[in-house]
């Protein structure tokens, strides 16, 4: 994938509900938190790792991304 592809396609995705979405994740999850069932559930943890993990993915591209010279 060139970089004018990827340059495109993570613009696509900043435009996209994805932030919007990852948002209203993170605050079901932590709504449902309150809940010591719910909080000590694998399915609850697992969502909760998968939130952490496609916040700091996001952070990561778009740090490598910004930081890129302009061709």
């Amino acid at each position: 994938m060139s970089m004018v592809e990827m340059e495109g396609y993570l613009a696509g995705v900043a435009d996209s509900d994805l932030f919007g979405s990852l948002a209203l994740l993170c605050l079901v999850l932590l709504l449902t938190a309150l809940h010591r069932g719910m909080r000590q559930s694998r399915l609850h943890r697992t969502l909760i790792f998968v939130a952490l993990a496609s916040i700091v993915a996001i952070q990561v591209a778009g740090f490598y991304y910004g930081n890129l010279d302009p061709a």
